[in-house]
């Protein structure tokens, strides 16, 4: 695997077009690799109301991070049927799926899971035509039900491009 170079883009929901630039961009390489990590960005006092986590959890859970983290990936390869790949990681625990459908974020019709695993996350296949800007609203709506404290509506994209 190459060099990738990264960088951070603070964000909010009003304002998503920095980020939908980078999707586009990366989708358009053809080529499948980069890919871009989006999640809350809190405060040091909601760092500080997070459950602490100890090394023994860390092995033994049967959940993900506390904090949930999406990732999208371009399609790979260039061909008209390629999707891109999601994900969130989170520490909500299993059927996340469904504890979104409650929260008001079900996955959109046409979209396939890949998996719904409580401690690997959900993967999920958006439906051929899904736009980036539809594909990064129900990340966020899905990090912002899965998160265990309140959240402001401030983001963070580390984008991971090759170079």
């Amino acid at each position: 695997m190459g060099s990738f170079k990264t960088e951070a883009i603070a964000f909010d929901s009003s304002d998503t077009s920095p980020v939908v630039r980078e999707m586009d961009s990366l989708a358009d390489r053809g080529d499948g690799l980069g890919w871009i990590n989006i999640g809350p960005g809190l405060r040091d006092d909601q760092i500080e109301r997070l459950p602490a986590p100890t090394m023994l959890g860390r092995w033994f859970s049967g959940r993900g991070p506390a904090v949930p983290m999406a990732t999208w990936t371009p399609p790979r390869g260039a061909s008209t049927g390629a999707l891109p790949t999601i994900g969130v990681e989170h520490g909500a625990g299993p059927k996340a799926l469904d504890r979104l459908g409650d929260a008001g974020a079900p996955l959109p019709a046409g979209w396939r899971k890949v998996q719904d695993h409580a401690k690997n996350g959900i993967v999920v296949q958006p439906a051929a035509g899904a736009s980036h800007d539809e594909v990064l609203g129900w990340l966020l709506s899905a990090c912002w039900a899965l998160c265990p404290i309140e959240i402001e509506d401030h983001w963070l994209a580390e984008v991971h491009r090759p170079g």
